[in-house]
């Protein structure tokens, strides 16, 4: 893959930048990401100065499309911190970020999990009766969806497994 802003060399730095519901790469070859402040070796080894590669990230994102100046100044009405300081640092200020960033956050764990609530693990000698209430919200998850699509056929076929389902397992 050739290098994004001068079109010669090989991009050997690899960039990504995922906000607002859009993702923006950036690949450049080592002369170039040295010239926009994003150097291999800051982010490849531990460095002495005090200024950090993260630090000089956001920089470069802030003219690529899909990122926007508003977006970016948004604060926490508690703590002060500022959207574009979670997405340089990764950390919240204090627990009402996660409120004021709701939208953009839950975004972007969608993005990266794949959904945005916790479900956790449960490990793999659990209980029978632990594999059948999961069955079991499985089939209700199953039957809001079809009644919400109006399916009602489906809905009625999973209404009578959830039914036997829970006339074969005592304790649900």
């Amino acid at each position: 893959m050739n290098c994004e802003s001068c079109k010669e060399k090989d991009a050997v730095v690899h960039l990504v930048d995922v906000s607002n519901n859009s993702k923006a790469e950036l690949h450049l070859c080592k002369d170039c990401a040295e010239s926009q402040g994003a150097t291999i070796k800051s982010h490849m080894q531990k460095s002495n100065s005090p200024k950090v590669a993260t630090d000089e990230l956001p920089a470069i994102f802030q003219n690529l499309p899909g990122v926007s100046a508003a977006s970016e100044t948004e604060t926490c009405g508690q703590c002060g911190t500022t959207y574009r300081q979670f997405r340089s640092s990764g950390k919240f200020g204090c627990p009402e970020c996660y409120a004021s960033f709701n939208v953009k956050v839950s975004d972007l764990l969608e993005k990266i999990h794949g959904r945005c609530e916790h479900r956790g693990k449960v490990p793999s000698n659990a209980s029978e009766q632990v594999n059948q209430q999961k069955e079991l919200q499985a089939l209700y998850a199953e039957l809001d969806s079809a009644v919400s699509g109006e399916d009602y056929e489906r809905a009625a076929e999973l209404r009578d497994e959830i039914q036997r389902h829970q006339e074969g397992s005592p304790g649900l």
